[in-house]
């Protein structure tokens, strides 16, 4: 009997010192390798290029919804409805502006804008007082960074759609979306190779294209 009762002892005991051993285990390794690959990534060109893409990709996806609400308005509403720069998108009294904001130049739609539908007796395409405000767009670019997004308008203006979703009013050409030091002015060619154009045809129509030797087409 007390044989049998000091063997189950030095059982239990030699179970427990396994327990208690130093040592890491599977879940906690994986842990460790994965931060340390993420600490290697983030300093790799390769991380650089993926967040350049993904802030190019959101400039784009972003003004494109604002543009395809405005022409869908347009159609339900019955009249016209814009998309136009702004640089107090979320303040009270928003407004157009072309004016620079900071380190953003007066053309650089990153600043913000603002979605917007006619209302009589209100003849102009602008946002005007009494016009009903549909979405407002802060600012994509962080102020006070060396490298930033940048989103070139083709020309002054608001982008305009009548009831038809017709453009009947704004810059012709093509945005560019561009990722790189903070500029007055759109560079020639783009600072990135990752850039982007977005032309807003006659019809309404949206296109993204590659640019071409660093420049967008016509």
């Amino acid at each position: 009997m007390n044989t049998k009762r000091i063997g189950c002892q030095k059982r239990a005991g030699a179970v427990g010192s396994r327990g208690d051993s130093s040592g890491f285990t599977l879940v906690e390794l994986l842990t460790v390798v994965s931060i340390v690959a993420i600490l290697a990534a983030s300093s790799s060109g390769a991380f650089q290029r993926f967040i350049v893409s993904a802030r190019i990709s959101e400039g784009s996806s972003t003004l494109r919804s604002a543009l395809e609400l405005a022409r869908s308005e347009a159609a339900m509403r019955g009249v016209r409805v814009g998309v136009c720069r702004s640089i107090n998108a979320n303040e009270d009294g928003a407004t157009c502006s072309q004016a620079a904001a900071g380190n953003v130049g007066g053309n650089d739609w990153s600043a913000g804008w603002i979605v917007y539908a006619k209302t009589p007796p209100n003849a102009g395409d602008v946002f005007e007082a009494g016009d009903i405000l549909i979405r407002r767009q802060a600012s994509l670019s962080s102020a006070g960074l060396s490298s930033r997004l940048m989103i070139w308008a083709p020309g002054a203006g608001a982008i305009v759609y009548n009831w038809n979703g017709m453009r009947v009013a704004g810059p012709a050409g093509n945005f560019a979306f561009d990722f790189g030091p903070a500029v007055g002015a759109l560079p020639v060619p783009m600072t990135s190779d990752l850039a982007r154009c977005m032309a807003v045809n006659i019809a309404g129509r949206i296109d993204v294209t590659q640019p071409q030797s660093g420049r967008c087409q016509p």
